[in-house]
């Protein structure tokens, strides 16, 4: 009888350890998931404004001698909706697979079309793949838009990744990514190391950083392929 009473007590503890902190996890995730979604859907919002150069409300304000500037979040929803056409069309599937048809019953690639004056002023979409430096088995996620020729490059922007702070990470400073703008996409886009970039589809890689750079590089190439057979077969 006392055995039984100290396997029950040890069996009670145990379960009361692990419940404990399985509770704290659940209560979190549903603390936080709002949240961190909130995050990606601004953050996706603001990229695409962004890109085509369109004005959203923002404040700025000062802590210890900080500037920090406080993005509008309901603004940047408005000024989305009212200037943003969105519009799905089906993926086409990695070669080999169904005769590169687009597959039925899948979500598809969403598309975030601009028009001012009611001509076409760019296409964007989202592609994300595992990353190449610091954390390989952590998404990249590139928003890239096009300009109405499907060819030149209005912008990119970093959505999420897990790379070497100060080395690959670096894909997300300005200076990295404004050097995409008016670049051409055909035949493919070319990140140069060691030299200056000079062709007209050629953009100087991330310093000490070649397997990201590499990635970025595989990933714009790999997405634009896809697009371009994607928009053929929805135009067919």
């Amino acid at each position: 009888m006392r055995e039984l009473r100290i396997i029950l007590m040890r069996g009670f503890t145990i379960t009361l350890v692990t419940a404990i902190p399985g509770t704290i996890l659940i209560a979190l995730y549903f603390i936080t998931s709002p949240r961190i979604a909130e995050y990606h859907e601004i953050k996706l919002k603001k990229s695409v404004l962004d890109i085509f150069t369109i004005q959203y409300h923002t404040e700025e304000r000062k802590f210890f001698g900080f500037t920090v500037k406080k993005i509008d979040k309901e603004d940047v929803r408005k000024v989305f909706e009212k200037n943003i056409t969105m519009e799905t069309i089906p993926e086409i599937p990695p070669a080999g697979q169904k005769n590169g048809q687009p597959v039925s019953g899948k979500k598809g690639k969403e598309l975030f079309k601009y028009y001012k004056d009611e001509e076409l002023q760019g296409i964007g979409f989202v592609v994300s793949k595992l990353g190449y430096g610091f954390n390989k088995a952590a998404d990249i996620s590139l928003f890239i838009c096009v300009g109405p020729d499907l060819e030149t490059i209005k912008g990119i922007d970093i959505l999420d990744h897990a790379e070497t702070p100060g080395l690959g990470g670096r894909m997300t400073e300005d200076e990295f990514k404004m050097q995409f703008i008016g670049k051409k996409l055909k035949p493919k886009i070319s990140l140069v190391r060691g030299r200056e970039s000079v062709e007209i589809n050629e953009v100087h890689a991330i310093t000490g950083a070649s397997y990201t750079s590499k990635g970025i590089e595989d990933i714009i190439n790999e997405a634009m392929k896809n697009f371009w057979q994607e928009m053929e077969a929805n135009r067919g």
